[in-house]
């Protein structure tokens, strides 16, 4: 080959065989130099000795992007293009060389003819996947950059000589290949659909899936290759089928689509109708959706009786409140009001049948309807449920992931005005409670009976810790709750009770030194406020609502191993009390905790006197 017409030549390594020794040794003979480019890192360990070869790492299982990849490092305008399981024939290297000898100052492709090797059989009538890009020979008039898109290029010429292709060589490998293709497809469907009619896609998806299988076994002789004909010619026609699938999965319900688009979002719904706790832990939540779309207003419906838990909070621009038994006239309301805020991105973070409800009137462009335990319904987005011991938190931030944004950090938060902080101190004054000792707040309550531990425990409890001479007593209960308390009130009459607003007990919760409490809201409360907490979980997975990253030490969870127990507590509501219509159990071996112990810890953290640090 003459010296002053340079080539390179470009392999696309995207094969889990070992093709590519068979490809390289039979280039060996061959002067020009060659770039592999592949996607799989250890191929650079295998090609150490290989000094002819320069190799480059691209993740992408397009052949085209490899190409493309490769051609960026070529210091050439002619390139070769071929694939790590292609060989070169004598006659089609001397049609190589000769070409190049011809001066052009236009882009041009030639491709090559294939001998095919299908399910280790040499095929009489070549049969080929379906191609982005075809092996061939191209000259580009700027060094380094690839002015061909993908294509089949059918008009372009041949050059003498073949390529001797090494397809897959048993089922297996060709079901793989199949699945390569389908993503490409997928791919493909994307780029070229816009604002896509599922329903026309999936017409031509089936034309074409018919045209290929009757192609390839018909038109291209695949019956005379009888097995092997008709095995290439199902898995090819599969294609156009599978593609379409795949791009549904990745690009509508897989969250692709939003994530191709996160410029054009400018206002965002979350909704979290559910208690106080759950509020809290939407908090990382909206700290990344500001953080990571800084130019994006966060706009978020909640319940009206724990919508105080997000004052001050600087991540939300706008908060709305409605009550669990709305009627369908102020959910209307609530609808045409966010209609004005043109709502891009409306995500429900706990998908149950009333909240479901209140999305479905809700105007936006994309909507995403997130279910923790059941099926997630009339969603553009399918998160999905993948294991059963993921947090909450950790849940809510797949949304994010899932329209690809990486969270930054997951802490849940609250953000206490000086005035609030002032409130709690008078609290401590009027109440005769010294700043000089420790103090615990005690939530002894729960909405739920299967989740209480106990009043007559925390009175025993209270009664064993107040007997120390520098600890002292808050009782956190509502004014519905009184009564309920006065065991405790009873052994331990030197506690003092509160029963006033959230935004009241946050600040309390903030000045104490311990917080123990039932698996509910205010535990929630005392772990953002950074207060080392004492939960006595009961049903529920205890890694659901405290995410093993953040509450460890100095938080603590006592926590039983029960058989009966699992996400869905299915055990748990088999059986609802008719008086009250909440679940119920007569054993209750979840929280089959001791006084002592309880007591042990507490008296354990609150030595430590540590506040959590909140970053």
């Amino acid at each position: 080959m003459s010296p002053e017409i340079p080539l390179t030549i470009i392999i696309a390594d995207y094969s889990q065989q070992d093709s590519i020794a068979d490809c390289l040794g039979n280039l060996n003979s061959w002067s020009p130099p060659r770039i592999i480019v592949s996607n799989n890192s250890h191929l650079s360990d295998q090609l150490r000795d290989d000094f002819a070869s320069k190799f480059v790492l691209h993740k992408s299982n397009s052949i085209y992007q490899l190409w493309k990849r490769g051609v960026t490092e070529s210091k050439t305008q002619w390139n070769l293009l071929i694939t790590s399981n292609e060989i070169i024939t004598g006659q089609l290297k001397r049609s190589v060389e000769t070409q190049i000898k011809n001066i052009s100052t236009k882009k041009k492709l030639y491709k090559f003819k294939k001998k095919v090797i299908f399910l280790k059989k040499v095929l009489k009538y070549p049969l080929e996947w379906p191609a982005e890009f075809p092996s061939s020979l191209i000259f580009i008039s700027q060094v380094g950059n690839l002015p061909f898109g993908p294509g089949s290029y059918y008009s372009s010429p041949y050059l003498p000589g073949e390529l001797v292709h090494f397809s897959k060589r048993t089922l297996a490998d060709s079901i793989q290949e199949v699945a390569r293709l389908t993503e490409i497809e997928a791919d493909r469907l994307c780029r070229a659909s816009g604002s896509p009619n599922l329903a026309t896609l999936a017409i031509k998806s089936i034309w074409k899936s018919g045209y290929d299988f009757f192609n390839n076994l018909v038109l291209k002789n695949g019956f005379r290759e009888r097995y092997e004909g008709i095995v290439f010619s199902l898995l090819g026609s599969a294609v156009p089928i599978l593609g379409l699938l795949g791009y549904i999965e990745k690009y509508l319900r897989g969250g692709k689509k939003i994530a191709d688009n996160l410029t054009s979002i400018h206002n965002i719904l979350v909704i979290k109708l559910g208690g106080a706790g759950d509020v809290i832990l939407t908090t990382p939540i909206l700290r990344n959706l500001k953080k990571l779309l800084p130019n994006t207003q966060i706009h978020v419906l909640v319940l009206s009786e724990v919508g105080s838990v997000l004052e001050n909070n600087p991540y939300v621009d706008s908060l709305t409140c409605m009550g669990f038994k709305t009627d369908k006239r102020v959910i209307n309301k609530i609808s045409r009001g966010f209609a004005n805020s043109n709502i891009d991105l409306a995500i429900n973070l706990m998908a149950t049948n009333f909240s479901s409800k209140v999305l479905k009137r809700i105007p936006a462009k994309w909507k995403i309807d997130r279910s923790y335990y059941y099926r997630d319904k009339n969603t553009d987005v399918l998160v999905g449920l993948t294991n059963t011991f993921r947090s909450m938190i950790e849940r809510d931030l797949d949304i994010l992931r899932s329209i690809g944004l990486k969270p930054i950090d997951k802490h849940t938060e609250v953000f206490l005005t000086t005035s609030e902080i002032d409130w709690a101190k008078s609290f401590f004054s009027s109440n005769g409670l010294s700043q000089g000792k420790k103090t615990l707040m005690v939530h002894p309550c729960s909405s739920l009976e299967i989740r209480n531990w106990g009043i007559k425990k925390f009175a025993l409890l209270c009664r064993n810790l107040i007997v120390e001479d520098d600890i002292q007593i808050i009782i956190n209960c509502s004014p519905q709750e009184a009564d309920s308390i006065a065991p405790i009130k009873t052994l331990a009459p030197e506690v003092r009770i509160f029963s006033g607003s959230l935004r009241e007990l946050l600040g309390l919760i903030n000045q104490s030194d311990l917080f123990i409490g039932n698996d509910s809201g205010p535990s929630q409360f005392s772990a953002a406020l950074g207060v080392p907490t004492i939960t006595m979980n009961g049903p529920s997975t205890s890694s659901f609502f405290r995410d093993p990253d953040l509450f460890r030490d100095p938080h603590f969870t006592f926590n039983k191993d029960v058989p009966c127990r699992d996400f869905i507590h299915t055990q748990c509501m088999s059986i609802i009390d008719p008086t009250t219509n909440h679940p119920s159990c007569d054993e209750m071996t979840c929280l089959d905790f001791s006084v002592d112990e309880v007591a042990g810890k507490a008296r354990e953290l609150l030595k430590k006197k540590i506040k959590v640090p909140i970053s």
